[in-house]
């Protein structure tokens, strides 16, 4: 859970389920309200607190400001939850700017995938048979190489 520093309170609080809404609340509210919003994701791979810096760098070079009580825009959930916590000073433009910058990192990793994941669909057990081939291949160097690499060394004749 995202600890919000202890000067300040809770103004309001809403549930949004996609960007759009996000960006028409940002359009409510009144300028320079601290906006906090929770990215939940399905799970925290590896390189999740690197993306999270990566994400950071970006928006600060961006120009988004960050809370005046904090020293971060990013926050990587505490408990280690797949969350991250995104706070700044709200501006009816700056949310467009932060969602293209973090769906850049997040997203990007994840979208890399879906070819792989589009020809397993449309053919069930065909990744399978690829590393099956890759296999085969590797072996079949091995074969190759290992033998010339065990006999003798030829003498020269003279």
């Amino acid at each position: 859970m995202f600890t919000i520093p202890s000067n300040l309170k809770i103004g309001g609080e809403y549930r949004v389920d996609t960007p759009g809404a996000v960006a028409e609340l940002e359009y409510r509210v009144p300028p320079q309200s601290r906006m906090l919003v929770g990215l939940v994701f399905t799970g925290r791979d590896e390189g999740f607190l690197e993306d999270c810096q990566k994400a950071e760098t970006a928006l600060r070079e961006a120009g988004i400001p960050a809370w005046p009580e904090l020293d971060r825009i990013v926050t990587p959930d505490p408990d280690g939850e797949p969350v991250v916590w995104v706070s700044y000073v709200s501006s009816p433009a700056w949310w467009t700017v932060i969602l293209v910058i973090l769906g850049g990192i997040f997203l990007l990793p994840l979208l890399s995938i879906i070819p792989i994941w589009i020809t397993d669909l449309l053919f069930p057990g065909f990744m399978d048979f690829i590393g099956s081939v890759v296999a085969l291949l590797i072996l079949g160097g091995m074969m190759m190489i290992v033998p010339r690499m065990l006999e003798p060394p030829k003498k020269e004749e003279r």
